[in-house]
């Protein structure tokens, strides 16, 4: 087994050291434990940094006003490496031997399936706040990042409506694994809204860095749009390799790239030239709220290029958490699962995010950008208070249900 290590949140380029960020001298009943259980290092660890350093500012900021209720907030993380027996063992230490009130966890849907079962089984609030494939339905869940349906709905809509021509066919990539077997029919359902098809989704196995046979796929089928779920660091040189070898220029709609790395910043023009992408947050948002958030961050950690939306969905899900508390009385889990479903909100960097009790899931602005051939990355349009709809198309109330809910994750087609 991997070592498992205690990180620091607030990491430089010195290295990583063992931390606990609290304030305050006070006894462990005078605060409020909240845990992040992220991938430091390992295969996903751009976007746990991203995680690690919106959480921290967050906790820093709330306790430097006084904290919640009159409490400092203790901040324990562990570092789960990319590795799902390294998070099943830091989610049952956070929840037996930490008793956190609150954790954030997880990275990839793998990981949130590894341990979901583990804070259900405990009763322990967990926030997860990736962007994922959506339907996951849950007691003790809530889930503050973005979901396909709310960021290719409305991304979808724009282009098929101004973009590409009538009847517009769609060629799908998407990771081999259930985020992009998933999102993939979300994006289909869209398309076929749209009066258009898809004419192939091709998944790629994660880990896979060469598209030669996926781009001789494009090009012979010859799409109006591409749609892609690509994620991680080796699914990124599909733009590169696409860019070099495309038949024309067609637009691609993407949830994993630019918005939470800029890739946009880290590869030559025009590589990611045409590729659009729908988030409530990335450094080119310009509100006021959102510039201010990425000055502050870019301020506390100089080593980290390009802030996303990893880092905008975990800050944004301890204020709401705050409000939750605050608006209970108490961090006992029930009144704050009772105060988060009565529809908390917060107005930050990434617009305004509301908690909807029926699905646990965060209503988000969505800010639709477009990557110029300079590479620059302009918003071409904000769609205001989006939700995710599908969960309480199937009946799904978990406000009413409580903890009698069934903790399931239901698909586009209901299952």
């Amino acid at each position: 087994m991997k070592r498992i290590t205690k990180v620091a949140l607030g990491f430089l380029a010195a290295g990583i050291m063992a931390f606990t960020s609290c304030g305050g001298k006070k006894a462990a009943s005078d605060k409020i434990k909240i845990a992040i259980l992220t991938d430091v290092t390992g295969d996903f660890s751009s976007y746990g940094i991203q995680a690690s350093i919106g959480t921290k500012l967050a906790v820093d900021e709330i306790n430097a006003a006084g904290g919640i209720n009159g409490k400092q907030i203790e901040l324990i993380q562990y570092d789960t490496q990319t590795d799902n027996t390294i998070y099943q063992e830091m989610a049952r230490k956070v929840c037996l031997e930490d008793k956190v009130d609150m954790v954030i966890a997880g990275i990839s849907s793998a990981s949130r399936e590894a341990i979901r079962p583990i804070f259900e089984e405990n009763e322990t609030l967990y926030f997860y706040n990736q962007e994922y494939e959506g339907g996951v339905a849950s007691h003790y869940v809530f889930c503050c990042g973005p979901i396909p349906e709310m960021q290719i709905d409305p991304t979808v809509d724009y282009l098929m409506k101004d973009v590409c021509p009538a009847g517009a066919k769609v060629y799908i990539i998407a990771a081999d694994y259930n985020f992009g077997q998933i999102s993939s029919q979300w994006a289909k359902k869209a398309v076929e809204r749209n009066g258009g098809s898809v004419v192939k989704t091709e998944f790629i196995p994660l880990g896979v860095s060469q598209f030669s046979s996926t781009i001789a796929n494009i090009n012979a089928a010859k799409p109006d749009m591409i749609i892609s779920f690509c994620t991680g660091a080796a699914h990124m040189s599909f733009y590169e390799q696409w860019s070099n070898s495309k038949f024309a220029e067609i637009p691609i709609v993407t949830t994993c790239a630019l918005a939470i790395n800029g890739e946009h910043k880290l590869f030559e023009a025009p590589a990611m030239a045409d590729v659009y992408v729908g988030a409530p947050y990335y450094e080119e948002v310009e509100t006021e709220a959102a510039k201010k958030f990425t000055a502050d961050l870019k301020a506390a950690n100089p080593s980290v290029k390009y802030m996303g939306w990893d880092a905008e969905a975990c800050y944004t899900s301890v204020y709401l958490y705050k409000a939750a508390v605050e608006k209970a009385g108490t961090a006992d889990v029930e009144p704050v699962i009772a105060a988060l479903e009565s529809g908390v909100s917060f107005d930050g960097p990434g617009g305004m995010a509301v908690i909807n009790g029926k699905d646990h899931h965060t209503i988000r602005d969505i800010a639709v950008g477009k990557v110029e051939k300079d590479h620059t990355l302009k918003v071409i349009n904000t769609f205001k208070g989006v939700k995710s709809n599908f969960i309480e198309s199937l009946g799904v109330d978990l406000a009413k249900e409580g903890k009698n809910a069934k903790n399931l994750q239901y698909t586009p087609d209901g299952n």
